[in-house]
């Protein structure tokens, strides 16, 4: 059961370049698609459109409710999992990073196995469907965040499987999701081709030319026993708690040199000002250089993104999660509100997702650290 798709990364996995659809081969040094936990908060408040107290009254809040869980005040930051009376349930969001390629849209198809087992010495009955779906992408992520939860009963059987085979990349659906532009409504970040059917045929038409595997395992048994484990992902619930590691993706060591100055960018590039090849120079090569409606993102190595308007001038400079930089005040990524108010010397917010300052917003995720820094103009 799956709102938006969703999960982890660690960065040993490493971005898959396919032959067909199915085998796996080389690595692409130039463009290691990973995958990071999005706090739950986050993601949940995307779905709720910031409204908090809408959670508990979502589809999701209520199918937590039934195991005991309130999603307004999750036990876990990044993921959660429990079971009730033989109902297992879990949920947690990822997103990509560092997902370049000639177009700013990936592709996830999914194959599902369940197995239930009506006694302990019981063969298992079997049922197999497919999914496919599409995910619009700014910088290389995901332009919303995707959610991976679970609702399983055991409906009076001794034990229950749900195994699910990810596949995650770019590619192409040959006459139905094709080309560098995002093939479906513009005002939507994200496209459902094939809800979970038994049928395998959109499935195996689908040719990624880049993508990334990973699988996850949900158990449930009449014991009260359950698991959610992805060995590839590092996921294990509940033997073990996801930790912050799962939401961070290793720092670009290009980056740890740069200053953001706001107002301007950095040393050599101005907002408002400079146009791409400006900021070529400064910045090296982009990774990618795709269309975001009448503008263009530009993503560069040092976990850096530069947005272009229409006339081909710099319009703003925003980090990436492998920014390891910081403003010239000091500030970076990690930062908790009262450390960025340290740096900059005054009070500059509350509690607040996004502070907006003079040429700089400051962006912080629901566990209140500092996820993006952008440079606007003064």
């Amino acid at each position: 059961m799956m709102l938006r798709t969703n999960l982890l990364v660690l960065a040993s996995l490493a971005f898959v370049v396919a032959a067909p659809a199915q085998s796996a081969t080389a690595t692409s040094a130039n463009a290691p698609l990973q995958l990071r936990l999005v706090p739950l908060l986050d993601g949940l408040l995307e779905d709720t459109r910031g409204d908090v107290a809408a959670i508990a009254t979502s589809d999701i809040g209520k199918e937590a409710a039934k195991v005991g869980l309130d999603l307004a005040k999750p036990t876990n930051p990044y993921a959660v999992a429990a079971c009730k009376e033989g109902r297992l349930f879990y949920v947690f969001y990822k997103t990509t990073e560092e997902a370049f390629g000639d177009r700013a849209w990936v592709l996830q198809r999914i194959k599902k196995t369940e197995r239930t087992w009506k006694t302990a010495d019981a063969e298992p009955e079997e049922k197999v469907t497919f999914q496919v779906e599409a995910f619009k992408t700014i910088g290389g992520s995901l332009k919303g965040s995707d959610q991976h939860f679970g609702g399983y009963s055991l409906r009076g059987a001794h034990r229950r499987e749900v195994v699910k085979e990810y596949e995650v990349g770019f590619g192409e659906v040959p006459g139905t999701a094709a080309g560098a532009d995002w093939p479906f409504d513009r005002k939507r970040l994200f496209h459902m081709l094939q809800p979970y059917e038994g049928d395998s045929s959109l499935f195996d038409r689908v040719k990624f030319h880049a993508s990334k595997r990973w699988t996850l395992t949900a158990t449930v048994a009449s014991d009260g026993s359950h698991r959610v484990h992805s060995p590839e992902l590092g996921l294990d619930l509940p033997k073990k708690s996801p930790t912050s590691d799962l939401a961070k993706v290793p720092a670009d060591p290009a980056s740890k040199a740069l200053v953001l100055i706001a107002g301007q960018g950095l040393a050599g590039i101005a907002v408002g000002k400079s146009k791409r090849e400006d900021v070529d120079k400064v910045l090296g090569a982009p990774l990618e250089y795709v269309s975001a409606g009448d503008n263009h993102n530009a993503s560069y190595r040092g976990g850096l993104t530069c947005n272009f308007d229409p006339n081909g001038v710099l319009n703003t400079v925003f980090t990436r999660a492998s920014f390891a930089g910081s403003t010239k005040e000091g500030v970076q990524h990690g930062m908790t509100r009262d450390a960025v108010q340290k740096k900059l010397g005054r009070k500059q917010g509350d509690a607040a997702a996004t502070w907006t300052l003079p040429g700089l917003v400051v962006r912080f995720d629901a566990t209140g650290v500092v996820q993006r820094l952008v440079v606007t103009k003064g």
